[in-house]
């Protein structure tokens, strides 16, 4: 029982089982093993060199200037929102020009395409993989609501 429980069987409040959980996540490393095993599966899936890539080719084609430009274009790729660094005009141009870098013998690198065409939204398999890990971490404070298997799978 969540030491905020009172003695009476009575269900603790909102701010008590939220204080309860932040003194657990404080007293452990629970969090911080969460965070680096999801940052492992982000960097085996690609996707820390696919944001990698995104902006240093937001930079080299003159779409984003400055580090809170490439943040700013970066998240909204990710977050699926449509940002102006990210937008390509009918010609193919848009914030600059491309760097005319060849990729292979005959092929044309085209950085332009590379900004409209990656996705760089965290895969739903890692998202999942947060979420089962984040009930783990809540499950040892409280009970979940609709939640009986222990994976965090609804029965």
């Amino acid at each position: 029982m969540p030491s905020s429980a009172s003695t009476n069987g009575a269900t603790p409040t909102p701010d008590a089982l939220e204080s309860d959980l932040l003194v657990k996540l404080s007293a452990s490393c629970a969090l911080e093993d969460l965070q680096e095993n999801l940052l492992s599966s982000l960097h085996r899936l690609g996707w820390t060199e696919k944001i990698t890539t995104l902006a240093t080719e937001l930079l080299r084609a003159g779409r984003c200037e400055t580090f809170d430009d490439v943040m700013a274009a970066v998240l909204a790729s990710a977050e699926g929102r449509s940002h102006p660094a990210l937008e390509v005009r009918s010609n193919g141009q848009a914030n600059g020009t491309t760097n005319g870098t060849k990729k292979g013998k005959d092929q044309p690198y085209d950085p332009l395409k590379y900004i409209k065409e990656v996705n760089v939204c965290i895969p739903e398999s890692v998202v999942d993989e947060g979420v089962r890990g984040l009930k783990d971490i809540i499950r040892e404070v409280a009970d979940l609501e609709g939640d009986s298997a222990p994976n965090g799978d609804k029965k």
